[in-house]
């Protein structure tokens, strides 16, 4: 039989407690999404408590900064009893550095803002919105400009060679310099993949969390599609498809987006500031080999 969720009072608020049927199906999709992530963890040698410190730390911090009651501090004893972590042990994680402030959480490092501004700024597009190929200097809009432009400090020369190990640019017959990739995915700089994952998933999963409390009118978009009877011999076209199709796509989001954006166009006029972009992706299970 099933039970019926409750809540009970502290501190003036409501808090509900799932019903064994809402904890049961929380903890099974838990279970699926956690998989790869603790598959990938294993490969890179994270232990589980590696694994445990973050994500009580977590608990703690979102507890802290996400459930606050209006007009009031927020207590080592209703953190407790959100999360379910002892008082004592709560004053022990708090004291401690934050895992999630040691990396770079803000923004894409030097190499993306680079391709990015390439492949937004008009003066580096051309009029279909594409990427110009570019002089690497001397030209009125040339690589080194681009360089200087979303760079910083960082020179020319090591942008050109840092692009040219991951593939992301090439030269052309007329030694100018082609944009081959939308994104900087570093192949070899592990540290580099793992922020951008994190940056990813977090984006995804902010998705998913808001879709659970909307009805589909204000729900944003995340779709799959999806089919389980795939002979294997067609995985490769599937996946060449997918990435041809599915750059194209997010090229052509980007011109638009970008136009929104008053880093880009300083004369967009708006109040606040927010964050929005369109992610989509490609997967793939095999459910079994022919013997």
């Amino acid at each position: 039989m099933r039970r019926a969720s409750h809540t009970y009072v502290s501190f003036g608020h409501k808090i509900p407690f799932m019903s064994d049927y809402v904890q049961n199906a929380t903890k099974t999709a838990l279970a699926k999404l956690m998989r790869p992530l603790v598959k990938l963890l294993i490969k890179q040698g994270f232990t589980y408590a590696s694994f445990a410190e973050v994500t009580r730390r977590l608990f703690v911090d979102v507890a802290a900064e996400d459930f606050k009651l209006p007009g009031k501090k927020q207590s080592s004893s209703r953190i407790s009893v959100l999360t379910g972590i002892n008082r004592k042990d709560i004053a022990k994680i708090l004291s401690r550095p934050n895992p999630t402030e040691t990396g770079d959480l803000t923004g894409g490092n030097r190499p993306s803002r680079i391709i990015q501004g390439w492949l937004r700024d008009n003066d580096f597009t051309n009029e279909s919105g594409a990427p110009k190929p570019l002089h690497f200097e001397g030209a009125e809009h040339s690589f080194s400009e681009l360089v200087r432009r979303y760079g910083g400090d960082v020179t020319p020369r090591a942008v050109f060679d840092e692009l040219i190990r991951v593939g992301a640019v090439t030269k052309n017959p007329q030694q100018r310099i082609v944009l081959c990739s939308s994104a900087y995915v570093p192949q070899a700089d592990l540290e580099e993949k793992f922020r951008i994952m994190g940056r990813a998933t977090n984006d995804l999963f902010s998705t998913l969390d808001h879709n659970l409390e909307h009805d589909p009118y204000t729900a944003r978009l995340q779709r799959t599609v999806a089919y389980s009877d795939i002979p294997l011999e067609a995985l490769a076209q599937i996946r060449l498809r997918s990435k041809e199709e599915g750059e194209q796509f997010l090229l052509q989001i980007n011109q638009w987006l970008s136009q929104q954006d008053r880093d880009v166009n300083p004369e967009t006029k708006g109040t606040g500031k927010a964050r929005a972009g369109v992610g989509i992706y490609y997967f793939e299970h095999v459910l079994e080999e022919d013997s």
